[in-house]
């Protein structure tokens, strides 16, 4: 029997207690965290939007609470500003903050008074949370990766989506875990490398708010060095993206691929807060999905589900992302069936996440893995996985988190294939082309195992071009698009551009299968735009549509119309809305003047194609006025009609 060990660490620490014990005959590892769950005296909170920050920073006070930025530094609330962006608790959300309070208040009796705050969406404690894996039940040594293929069936059919596909060295995974050993020889060339970013230096070459974050960045210790000193995440990498015909090793799923390593713990443990931080990260800084093989308990934690909601519905670079998490082991969390307990990230009900359980060579459930009928998506193999280890080394482990990284990894195969894929097909792809499995019926949504030749493979390119092309301009940048959906095997459309003098027609971007519209939010107003669309899937492209063109009028815009307002009961402000008769304006500005101060004032305003305002904070028994007009860098149309609304003190 191995020898128990304790590693205990207070403070702020609290993190987790790790031994071995035994299972019948086989030697399992375990992760158990201590009994305090939380980092202490510390608090997540979420304020609604467009609170002032006076209010905010009075709230603050009000529990005698000081301000953690992104990088951890401490701020009073005095020296705090959100619109600067370097010194927000979270970069992409300027009302999220991260408050340390004085031990004489604690965690709870912060959390219980800021509850009660109307101005607070929620407050959270930063929990701790691990990483989920068991060690294989004994060391025998089976046939190389048999996860990827074997004779038993029960294989992800790897082989077969390699005739279609080895993978993209264009498409990054963001490897969000115990970090990566990035200098590992089947690893170091499949690593992501932060281009705009200068080794050594000092500085914050590419402005995205980390300093010398060439491989990725240490959210646990806050450096910009994501090694792996636990071997957690280095077995993910080589799951995902192991370097193939080497000599060496390994293969991963993709013989070419980036991998991003995003570290928020190690054999200590983690906290959610790094979480977040390293998901906002990954979403900011281009990569297409992340591979998520760790959990914070059953505690719903709505910070962490906006920031995966952020990496879905980010507009920039390769858009939307897709969240990959393990579905959980009963050794770690002492119950399997995660529609009766949730256990988090895996079990939100965000659309862009696929949680994963754990299958074994005989195509059955692995007997420690999660499941859950509508919380667990698919299963994958998980059990004996040989990959990449510390010290360029390789071992086996066993687990859901072995088991997530294969669906990663052939999510990336398919981004590979049709970059212009977007995350819902990827998605899709993975959910409806499988292999049905007895052993997950009731236990998983699709009751199937990952199938990675049948997610790539098309028989045929899409069977008809998409037809009737039209465009017409809707503001100052946007030209709206919608055409005649033709084919019925489309994995999307791929939209092409070219503007009056320019020669050739390049890609403007695409929409999923089955949308036949898309919004051209970077259009010149006074230039000719030309635009053609064709579908595409996984067997090849469709002909191009017709062609058609378009332009912006360079003019004033026309005048809104139909003001209209109301005032809620009871009332907490005042909804207008108007129709918008332009097809050229960039804003519209909201004027107001009330009874008490008959002098008109531009009280905020809107961007194109925005046509209504929340106007908040007014005083009761007070008669106010509207007015709305719409503006260009030509100029501004004429006002609107006026509107008149009391709020009246019930």
């Amino acid at each position: 029997m191995k020898k128990l060990f304790l590693s205990i660490f207070a403070c702020l620490s609290l993190l987790f207690i790790i031994f071995y014990v035994e299972s019948g005959s086989a030697s399992v590892k375990q992760e158990i965290m201590s009994n305090e769950r939380y980092v202490p005296n510390e608090v997540v909170v979420k304020f609604k939007p467009n609170v002032n920050k006076v209010i905010i920073r009075a709230v603050i006070s009000s529990i005698q609470g000081k301000i953690f930025t992104y990088l951890k530094d401490e701020l009073s609330t005095s020296a705090w500003e959100p619109g600067d962006v370097s010194l927000r608790s979270f970069r992409l959300d300027p009302y999220l903050l991260h408050i340390k309070v004085p031990e004489s208040i604690g965690t709870e009796k912060a959390i219980e008074l800021l509850s009660k705050d109307p101005n607070i969406e929620f407050a959270e404690k930063n929990s701790i949370g691990y990483f989920i894996e068991t060690e294989p039940e004994n060391d025998e040594r089976f046939d190389e990766q048999w996860a990827l293929k074997n004779d038993y069936g029960s294989d992800i059919d790897a082989t077969y989506a390699w005739d279609i596909s080895t993978g993209n060295s264009n498409i990054i995974v963001a490897v969000i875990d115990t970090g990566v050993d990035y200098d590992h020889d089947d690893l170091e060339g499949n690593m992501w490398i932060n281009e705009d970013e200068i080794p050594g230096n000092g500085n914050d070459d590419d402005n995205n708010g980390y300093i010398d974050d060439v491989y990725g960045y240490d959210f646990k210790y806050n450096d910009p060095d994501p090694n792996d000193t636990m071997g957690h995440g280095t077995h993910l990498a080589g799951i995902i993206g192991a370097i193939a015909n080497n000599e060496i090793g390994i293969v991963g799923v993709n013989w070419t691929v980036k991998i991003m390593p995003l570290k928020i713990g190690d054999e200590y443990g983690l906290n959610y807060v790094d979480a977040i931080h390293a998901i906002d990260y990954s979403t900011a800084n281009g990569a297409h999905l992340s591979n998520n093989s760790w959990a914070i308990g059953d505690e719903y934690k709505g910070a962490l589900a906006q920031a995966i909601s952020r990496a879905r519905n980010w507009e920039y670079g390769s858009g939307g992302k897709l969240f990959i998490a393990a579905a959980g082991n009963y050794s770690n969390f002492h119950w399997y069936d995660n529609d009766q307990k949730p256990l988090y990230p895996a079990s939100f009900p965000n659309d862009n996440i696929i949680s994963v359980c754990s299958t074994n060579i005989n195509n059955g459930l692995d007997y420690d893995s999660h499941y859950g009928q509508t919380s667990v998506d698919i299963g994958a193999p998980g059990v004996n996985i040989l990959s990449t280890y510390l010290s360029g080394t390789w071992t086996y482990k066993s687990g859901t988190s072995m088991a997530a990284p294969h669906v990663a990894g052939v999510t990336a195969l398919l981004w590979g294939k049709c970059p212009l894929l977007k995350w819902q097909t990827a998605k899709k792809r993975i959910m409806e082309n499988n292999d049905h499995l007895s052993s997950l019926e009731n236990k998983t949504v699709i009751e199937a195992r990952l199938n990675a030749y049948k997610a790539i493979y098309d028989s045929s390119p899409p069977s008809a071009a998409p037809s009737s092309l039209n465009a017409w301009p809707t503001g100052w940048s946007q030209i709206n698009l919608g055409w005649q959906d033709n084919s019925n095997n489309e994995a999307g459309f791929e939209l092409q551009r070219k503007k009056a003098g320019e020669g050739d027609y390049s890609t403007l971007g695409s929409q999923r299968d089955n949308l036949a519209s898309y919004y051209d939010k970077t259009a010149t107003a006074g230039v000719v735009h030309y635009y053609k669309v064709r579908a595409f899937n996984f067997a090849g492209n469709s002909s191009f549509s017709n062609i058609i063109n378009t332009t912006i009028p360079a003019a004033t815009p026309a005048t809104p119309t139909g003001l209209w307002a109301r005032s809620p009961s009871p009332p907490d402000g005042v909804q207008l809305s108007w129709y918008d008769s332009s097809n050229n304006e960039l804003n519209f500005i909201i004027e107001r003047k009330s009874f008490s101060f008959p002098i008109w004032e531009e009280i905020g305003g809107t961007m194109q194609n925005v046509s209504w305002y929340f106007d908040e904070n007014l005083q009761l028994g007070e008669t106010y006025w509207y007015r709305v007009r719409a503006w260009n860098p030509i100029g501004y149309s004429s006002y609107s009609n006026e509107i008149q609304v009391v709020i009246w003190d019930y």
